[in-house]
């Protein structure tokens, strides 16, 4: 297992996500990125949403042109809903890109 920051680097990641991990990472109140398995879906372009609250933190789903994947963040309870916010203006920016 490899760690980039506080990224952790154990699954492949979907084509040209790292950048967007890095910008996720460097938010306020995010301890840990944990990217999970991707798998097939029928999405096209690129987006990138929180989907739920877990014990530990939030669960995204990032899509890009055929692939879909987990993402998991390690986030205080407290911090949630600002790093939600965060999380939608980036995937914003990301989909202009």
């Amino acid at each position: 297992m490899r760690r980039k920051s506080k990224i952790k680097l154990e699954h492949h990641l979907l084509k040209g996500i790292l950048p967007v991990l890095e910008e996720i990472a460097e938010i306020e109140g995010v301890k840990k990125v944990i990217p999970g398995r991707i798998y097939a879906s029928d999405s096209r372009g690129f987006e990138i949403k929180v989907v739920r609250e877990t014990l530990t933190g939030l669960k995204l789903l990032a899509k890009s042109n055929g692939s879909v994947q987990e993402i998991f963040l390690v986030v205080d309870k407290a911090d949630r809903e600002r790093v939600s916010g965060k999380i939608e203006r980036i995937s914003e920016k990301w989909k202009k890109s």
